[in-house]
């Protein structure tokens, strides 16, 4: 079945046996607000294809964009790519009650980094826009690096640390927050 629309919220007991496909991108804008944040201007492409599989829907896809980075070492500006392979199996499941406990032990399929994962849903709505955001999130380095291979014998890395001895050597020290302390005299 070809491309029919682009909601931010899916219906996932409205969609055809055979699956359905969705597209999205900064053109069409559905996604732009919602990703602003981490991709800027950027532009970037989501699709992906849900098909049921009884009381469970397997979703497939992928997102492509690039996020505006600074290196953790040398702080130049750079471009990490985004690219996103999705595979996730949406399981709807009614909320707990007052009193009931959900204990999970380790499973099989969480051994495998391969394989799909599993969402746990209240309803048969499946929110777009916040299962996009936290997945792109999840691609932000928690230290980046403007290249493969950057170290600290980067030249750039060497470049900004003698930009700042320069401004050492001018004056421009930054002050100590507890020099004020030598003239606090204690009582007692």
């Amino acid at each position: 079945m070809g491309l029919r629309r682009t909601p931010l919220f899916i219906n996932l007991k409205e969609l055809p046996p055979e699956g359905e496909e969705f597209n999205y991108s900064a053109q069409s804008g559905e996604l732009t607000p919602v990703l602003k944040n981490l991709l800027g201007t950027n532009d970037f492409e989501v699709k992906f294809k849900i098909t049921p599989m009884g009381n469970t829907f397997d979703l497939k896809g992928n997102i492509t964009s690039a996020m505006n980075m600074q290196c953790s070492l040398c702080t130049i500006d750079f471009q990490h790519p985004v690219d996103l392979k999705l595979h996730e199996l949406l399981v709807i499941n009614k909320p707990l009650s007052k009193g009931d406990q959900q204990i999970r032990a380790n499973h099989a399929h969480e051994w495998e980094s391969q394989g799909p994962d599993y969402i746990l849903l209240d309803s048969p709505t499946f929110d777009v826009a916040t299962y996009v955001h936290e997945m792109v999130a999840l691609t932000e380095p928690i230290k980046p690096l403007g290249k493969p291979d950057c170290d600290v014998n980067c030249d750039n890395l060497a470049a900004f640390k003698s930009s700042i001895k320069a401004l050492e050597d001018d004056g421009f020290t930054k002050a100590n927050p507890f020099k004020v302390l030598e003239k606090i005299k204690l009582k007692g």
